[in-house]
């Protein structure tokens, strides 16, 4: 276990070094041919950033990044450190993730309460770019699953941005509709006449229209990038999950890059979430997760957080378009409150403090002050029927008084207050329960090659492997 000061960085970003050597047969950067000079140059990075996992969080007078690396035999070793330059801006780092170089040497990108994006190496520990855009603190940076290159970020700015972080710095941007880029927050900082968005290699070439149409009307929390298609998912404070199209990015030897507006979501899905959506996630091409926190509500019951499990029916239609170069018709329904969905599996928890979940495959960790769960999402047991959030969504049109159909709302409500107070519920393999005597938080957790690591107050660090504390 790792402890600092008492005023040190409250570590709840956690980031671990996500490839393995076959993911060389789908990972698709241009300009990278898997040759046998780019296959040793693989299985060079592989082999020295396997079990590196790196950890920020919040603090103002410091922005420092620590990389630990663990093992079965080491479980636990300090790698490096080092500080975030933001040009002595007061900064607090919220999000983090690993993309790739053109030499297939790891990146790490970061960004935090300024809007800034900054990318480092954490070999050399120096700054590579810093990209500007959005118009509100960055909530999420997520990277493509098989173009590392490209980075989703999401904002308090209502807009989810996409970013290329191997366009040169020369390269101008331009606008696809200048007028509706002149128009500022809530589309961030749109840049319209080539002016510069930073320091080094990056550009943005997209961002969601939010706050005004159709697009989310609050801080956009989460995002997760298609493996396929030119899709990414996004969730909001405002109960919604939005699908979006994308155009890909220019390629790197183009002299100009169009930064498109995207006005309207191809899907969004409202009914059944009663709460802000903290994570939405990809565990298939067409099956996604999205996670909801505990709803207080003054002067009304509490709604339990929710974990949902759900199936876009409309994936192999639009699959079918892309293949055959067709142009997916956009309708006015499924933009705004779209019912192309089948719900698979959900589990109701009543725990305030829950944290977005960690997703690694099938496996998830659940992380709360106090307890940390690991879950296997393919053992979630299927909803059961008839869907009880329909009674919430809908009135019976059995029930002809106001009195019956509150009563039967209440009755719902209890039913799913007392079933999220399971610690234990099917798909939990494992779960943690953290006790110390400093009173000290806890933070985040993730499972990384089998060994549970959990950060949290005062630049705590502590692992577990599964045969020492998982237990009932």
């Amino acid at each position: 276990m790792l402890k600092g000061s008492t005023d040190g960085t409250d570590y709840d970003v956690i980031a671990p070094f996500p490839w393995v050597f076959d993911d060389s047969k789908s990972i698709d950067i241009p300009g990278i041919e898997w040759n046998p000079h780019n296959i040793d140059l693989w299985r060079h990075t592989i082999t020295k950033w396997t079990g590196l996992v790196a950890i920020c969080g919040r603090n103002r007078a410091e922005n420092k990044v620590l990389l630990i690396r663990t093992s079965p035999s080491h479980p636990l070793r300090v790698f490096s450190s080092f500080e975030i330059d933001t040009d002595q801006k007061p900064e607090q780092l919220r999000a983090m993730t690993w993309s790739l170089s053109p030499t297939l040497s790891p990146l790490l990108v970061l960004a935090g309460i300024q809007g800034i994006i900054y990318i480092y190496d954490p070999l050399s520990k120096e700054r590579v770019s810093v990209l500007r855009g959005h118009g509100g603190r960055i909530t999420s940076v997520t990277a493509h699953p098989r173009k590392p290159h490209i980075i989703c970020t999401t904002s308090r700015d209502h807009t989810m941005r996409l970013w290329d972080l191997h366009l040169p710095k020369p390269m101008k941007v331009v606008a696809a509709d200048p007028e509706a880029a002149r128009l500022g927050p809530p589309f961030g900082n749109p840049l319209t006449g080539g002016e510069e968005e930073g320091i080094g290699p990056g550009k943005c070439f997209a961002v969601s229209a939010g706050g005004v149409g159709d697009g989310h009307k609050a801080t956009v929390l989460d995002a997760s990038l298609h493996p396929f298609l030119n899709i990414v998912a996004t969730s909001s404070v405002d109960h919604a999950v939005m699908l979006w199209m994308y155009e890909p990015p220019p390629s790197p030897i183009a002299s100009v890059c169009t930064l498109a507006i995207i006005g309207r979501p191809v899907f969004c899905f409202k009914r059944f979430h009663m709460a802000q959506v903290i994570r939405v996630h990809w565990l298939s091409p067409s099956v996604l997760l999205s996670q909801t926190s505990q709803s207080f509500s003054a002067g009304h019951d509490n709604f339990p957080g929710k974990l949902v499990v759900w199936e876009w029916l409309h994936y192999e239609a639009l699959k079918e378009a892309a293949e055959n170069g067709v142009k997916y018709a956009r309708d006015y329904l499924n933009s705004t409150d779209s019912s192309s969905y089948k719900i698979l599996a959900e589990v109701h928890i009543r725990q305030p403090t829950a944290m977005p979940l960690s997703i690694s495959g099938t496996m998830a960790t659940l992380t709360t002050s106090s307890i940390i769960r690991v879950i296997d999402l393919s053992l979630l047991i299927a909803r059961a029927r008839p869907d009880p959030d329909v009674a919430l969504l809908h009135r019976d049109l059995s029930l002809e008084h106001e009195e019956e159909w509150q009563e039967k709302l209440r009755e719902i409500k209890r039913q799913q207050w007392e079933s999220a107070g399971n610690l234990w519920f099917p798909g939990v393999v494992d779960a943690v329960e953290i006790v110390n005597q400093n009173l000290e938080k806890t933070y985040n957790a993730v499972l990384y090659h089998g060994i549970l690591i959990r950060v949290g107050e005062r630049e705590r660090v502590q692992v577990w492997l599964p045969s020492e504390a998982l237990s009932h």
